[in-house]
């Protein structure tokens, strides 16, 4: 079955960057679009001041416009179509949701390994592949 709509979950971390690069190559060599979704956490909601929420939401900005380029510069060169979308929520809900929403054909993302986490709470990744509605590459 060859897929046509891959979509990956990125967050500039090495898991994050090699489940990229994963997505990347399948969807060159299956001539698919590359849809990725970058997941903003949420802004402190402590802040001592309007000032410390401001200068987060700089970063963040900063932080997902570096990535974007990034991602889009590699993707170019790979010759692959590649679209981005950056979006707030829960990181397994929303990736669930959007490539149910996108009509993707795989979802590729990062396995991220705290023993402890994983075992007691389940991972993102654990999510997604129960809940997702195609198949779902979780890459190491």
């Amino acid at each position: 079955m060859p897929f046509e709509r891959i979509m990956v979950a990125i967050d500039g971390s090495p898991g994050s960057q090699q489940a990229f690069a994963t997505a990347l190559e399948l969807a060159g060599l299956m001539d698919a679009t590359l849809l990725g979704l970058a997941i903003e956490g949420p802004l402190p909601a402590y802040a001592a001041t309007v000032g410390e929420v401001d200068e987060v939401k700089r970063e963040k900005d900063q932080f997902f416009s570096a990535l974007a380029a990034s991602v889009a510069d590699q993707a170019e060169q790979a010759g692959v179509e590649f679209e981005l979308d950056v979006r707030p929520g829960h990181p397994a809900e929303l990736i669930v949701r959007c490539a149910r929403e996108r009509d993707v054909d795989l979802v590729v993302l990062g396995h991220k390994g705290h023993f402890l986490q994983d075992y007691l709470l389940g991972s993102t990744a654990d999510r997604v592949a129960h809940h997702a509605h195609c198949p779902v590459m979780i890459v190491k």
